[in-house]
């Protein structure tokens, strides 16, 4: 849609001016200015290219993980599983090698954000987790807009990681 109107508007910008209406000059009326063109059209016409292509890269990312159904995290045998820790070189976090768990809005979780992100980050809501491996401690992020069910299915995946983690943690302090 961004396209079509910046389309529209690029031969708006290029067509000539219609002439401006005859006005008689009986009785000392002045002649009618021609019409200005809106010296800002540029400027609007690169704004909606770049609002189409935001457009297009948010449907290619949600329809690609809606396309291939993948699941941002999974817990199996009390393991953590997730693309963005395979991403990161770590194949799955044990559930005692969690530190921290938070589910909170995305602009209150630990971390610096850049201001363009800050902003996007009050409207939305994450789970943030901190884990600790061989290699290290790490952090994983995931955002309501990345999982079905959004902040609801946040929330219950974390209880459902806390859950995991509480019988590994009573195992730990029992040995």
């Amino acid at each position: 849609m961004a396209f079509l109107v910046a389309g529209l508007m690029y031969d708006d910008a290029h067509a000539p001016p219609p002439p401006p209406p005859p006005v008689p000059l009986a009785g000392g009326l002045w002649p009618a200015s021609a019409p200005r063109r809106d010296p800002l059209a540029p400027f609007h016409m690169i704004v909606l290219i770049g609002a189409g292509c935001g457009c297009l890269f948010y449907a290619a990312r949600h329809g690609g993980r809606a396309a291939t159904a993948r699941v941002a995290a999974r817990i199996e045998n009390g393991r953590l599983y997730s693309d963005l820790l395979h991403d990161a070189g770590i194949g799955s976090v044990d559930a005692h090698d969690i530190t921290q768990l938070l589910v909170d809005r995305a602009d209150r979780l630990p971390g610096d954000l850049s201001v363009s992100v800050g902003l996007g980050a009050r409207f939305r809501h994450g789970l943030y987790f901190a884990y600790r491996t061989d290699q290290g401690p790490g952090v994983l992020r995931l955002i309501d807009n990345d999982v079905d069910g959004g902040t609801e299915q946040l929330r219950r995946f974390s209880a459902y990681l806390e859950a995991w983690r509480k019988p590994a943690a009573d195992r730990i302090r029992q040995a």
